[in-house]
């Protein structure tokens, strides 16, 4: 038998059990909308019992209080999870989107297949947005990077492997073709945004 806030709490047990998962957990929408129901429902009755309670008798107002107060807090407990819920899942998003360059893409296609085929189609709204704010930003301070580490570099030059093809790049040394599988001894402001992006892996 299912009560009140089943489902909102399995939103939160779910977003506790990937918390530490490299990707994105598939986006729940059917918990979603059962608990956005549920709430609905517990706000029709809990106006019901308000209304009773106005016009009921001295000796049925202490249960029609305490009814009242079940669903309230129902009603609070479904609210709270489901704002974790989705706090979770923007945070991971976020997390993914400066991990990737700062949130500079324009769209979706710049995310990880695995990441874009788990996300809601509001949630792609939201990194559609952000990152379109981002650019807006950014765009007001050419000379900073934000996508650029906190921590400053301890080397000038790094040592890098190629993942992926990345042709002939124009470096302050001169053009490197970067081919995958081979390696390379590059200046790091030259190759960082390719590390980023996942061109390139540094070698420690």
């Amino acid at each position: 038998m299912s009560i009140y806030s089943d489902d909102a709490l399995k939103l939160v047990k779910d977003a506790k059990r990937t918390a530490e998962t490299p990707s994105l957990s598939p986006y729940r929408d059917d918990l979603v909308r059962n608990v956005l129901l549920e709430m609905r429902h517990l706000e029709a009755s809990l106006r019901d019992i308000l209304a009773q309670r106005e016009k009921a008798l001295p000796e049925q107002v202490t249960g029609l209080t305490a009814a009242a107060t079940m669903h309230h807090l129902a009603l609070r407990r479904s609210k709270r999870c489901l704002l974790a819920y989705t706090r979770h899942r923007v945070d991971r998003i976020l997390d993914t989107l400066w991990e990737l360059g700062g949130g500079s893409g324009s769209s979706n296609a710049a995310l990880p297949a695995d990441l874009r085929r788990n996300l809601s189609s509001s949630e792609a709204d939201f990194i559609t947005g952000y990152t379109g704010l981002v650019s807006e930003y950014r765009g007001q301070f050419l000379e900073v990077d934000l996508g650029a580490a906190l921590v400053p570099p301890r080397d000038l030059f790094v040592e890098v492997r190629v993942l992926k093809d990345c042709g002939e790049v124009m470096t302050e040394n001169g053009a490197v073709r970067l081919v995958k599988n081979s390696q390379h001894y590059l200046r790091r402001t030259d190759v960082e945004p390719f590390i980023t992006a996942g061109y390139l892996k540094h070698i420690e």
